[in-house]
C-alpha cells in the first residue's frame, strides 16, 4: 500500500508540471496573441482549434491527467494535517495555501472550460466572445483571481515537485529552486492578466503593468532568508 502511495503521489507531482504545467505556458502566451487584434487572435485560436489529433490531445493529453490530479489532490487535501496554528512557520501556510487555492484554481478552471470552450468553442470568433466577457468588470476581478491562484498552485507545486522527485536535498537548492518558482509563477500571472485586459478597449497598454498587477503573488511565493521556510 506504501509502494501505490510513493507511486500515485509522484504522477499526481508529475501531472501538475507535465503536460498542466506546460498548457499554462502554451495558452496564456496565445491568449496574449489579444493585443495584436481580432484576425491575429482567431488565426491562432483557429490553428489550435484544427490540429491534427485535436481530440486525443484533448482526453488523452489534458483531460485524463487534468482528473486525475484532481482526484488524487483532493485525497491528499482530506487526508493531510494543517499545522499552521500550532507552528506559524512560512512553509506550513505553503502547504496550507497550496492546499486552499486548489478550490479557486478548480473552480475557476470548470467555469472557464464550460463557458467558453463547451458553450462557444465553435463561434465564428473566439475573440469576439471574448470581448463580450471581459465587458464586466466582475468578469474581469473573477479572471484575474482565477488565474493568480492557478498560477501560486502551480509555481508552489513546482518548488514542492523539486523536492518530491528529490531533484533539491539541500536548503540552500531548496531556496534557489523556491526563488526561481516564484518567479515563474509571477511571470504566468503577468501573461494572463495581461492577455484579459487585451480584449478590452480600455485594457493595459503593456505587460509591465500587468507585471505590477501579479506582484502580490511575490510575497506568497518567495520565501524570505531566516524565515525557517526551508
Amino acid at each position: 500500500m506504501r509502494y501505490q502511495e510513493f507511486v500515485l503521489h509522484r504522477l499526481h507531482s508529475l501531472t501538475g508540471v507535465v503536460p498542466l504545467g506546460l498548457f499554462l505556458f502554451e495558452h496564456f502566451f496565445t491568449n496574449s496573441y489579444s493585443h495584436q487584434g481580432e484576425a491575429a487572435f482567431n488565426a491562432k485560436a483557429d490553428f489550435l482549434r484544427h490540429l491534427p489529433y485535436i481530440h486525443f490531445i484533448e482526453i488523452g493529453v489534458l483531460l485524463i491527467p487534468f482528473a486525475f490530479h484532481i482526484l488524487y489532490g483532493l485525497k491528499i487535501i482530506y487526508t493531510g494535517e494543517v499545522n499552521v496554528l500550532q507552528q506559524n512557520r512560512p512553509r506550513n501556510w505553503l502547504y496550507f495555501l497550496q492546499r486552499v487555492s486548489a478550490f479557486p484554481a478548480l473552480g475557476f478552471i470548470l467555469y472557464h472550460v464550460y463557458t467558453i470552450r463547451l458553450l462557444q468553442g465553435d463561434a465564428p470568433s473566439l475573440y469576439a466572445v471574448m470581448t463580450d466577457v471581459f465587458r464586466s468588470p466582475y468578469v474581469v476581478t473573477f479572471y484575474v483571481l482565477g488565474v493568480v491562484s492557478i498560477c501560486f498552485h502551480f509555481a508552489n507545486g513546482l518548488a514542492t515537485a523539486s523536492i518530491t522527485w528529490g531533484l533539491t536535498i539541500s536548503p540552500t537548492s531548496q531556496r534557489y529552486v523556491a526563488y526561481a518558482a516564484a518567479g515563474v509563477g509571477v511571470v504566468l500571472a503577468a501573461m494572463a492578466i495581461n492577455s484579459i485586459f487585451g480584449f478590452r478597449p480600455d485594457g493595459l497598454e503593456s505587460a509591465s503593468e500587468a507585471v505590477q498587477a501579479a506582484l502580490p503573488t511575490l510575497n506568497l511565493l518567495v520565501p524570505t532568508r531566516g524565515t525557517g521556510l526551508i
